[in-house]
């Protein structure tokens, strides 16, 4: 029989190699929160430009469309 209990106590990995994993989980946090806030901000950007183009697109016609009804 082998003995599977001693091999079970070992720790997968070292302090060191935890404090490591800590390390790379903050720096990865960190660049995805900026990618976030970044996508946001552009989905903001363009919403808001459609918006405009889209207002700037249909008003001028439909001001027409009542101008010339009412002559």
């Amino acid at each position: 029989m082998t003995d599977t209990a001693a091999s079970s106590d070992d720790p997968l990995f070292t302090p060191v190699e935890l404090e490591q994993f800590e390390a790379d989980d903050v720096v990865a946090g960190s660049a995805i929160g900026k990618m976030l806030s970044i996508l946001f901000l552009y989905t903001v950007l363009v919403m808001s430009f459609v918006g405009y183009w889209t207002y700037a697109q249909n008003v001028p016609a439909e001001e027409a469309t009542t101008e010339a009804a009412d002559h």
